[in-house]
């Protein structure tokens, strides 16, 4: 699973080399569709090809906007032309499929470590009964 943080610079690793067809199509064209709007996200992220790996970077907010933070569903495409705006006609091009999860950094969860009675007489331990098995 790819993990992409909103608002900042992403560096996503993937096996895309013994997938992709050497000397055509140069470019990664990505689709990303969010798993509970099904609204769909397209962008041109730049590469970094090793020979173990190839490095996307993608910048949230500059390369591509998304929407909501949550699950969504990328697939990754090789292309010969780097101004399409959407995926029509591009099946025979697949070269990966995934998940993706966006998260928002500026926002934080409220984290439980211990349950503390406090002196409300509908909140003590009073009114509970415990089971011992």
């Amino acid at each position: 699973m790819v993990v992409i943080f909103k608002d900042t610079t992403n560096r996503v690793k993937f096996n895309l080399a013994g997938k992709k067809n050497i000397g055509t199509n140069p470019y990664i064209f990505v689709k990303l569709v969010n798993d509970m709007t099904k609204e769909a996200y397209y962008l041109y992220p730049s590469e970094i090809v090793t020979p173990r790996y190839s490095e996307l970077r993608i910048v949230e907010g500059v390369d591509v906007n998304l929407g909501a933070k949550g699950f969504y569903t990328y697939t990754i495409y090789q292309v010969d032309a780097n101004d399409l705006t959407d995926d029509t006609g591009l099946e025979d091009n697949i070269i990966e499929r995934g998940k993706a999860l966006v998260k928002d950094n500026s926002v934080t969860e409220v984290s439980y470590t211990e349950y503390t009675p406090t002196s409300n007489k509908n909140t003590t331990n009073n009114n509970t009964q415990y089971i011992s098995i």
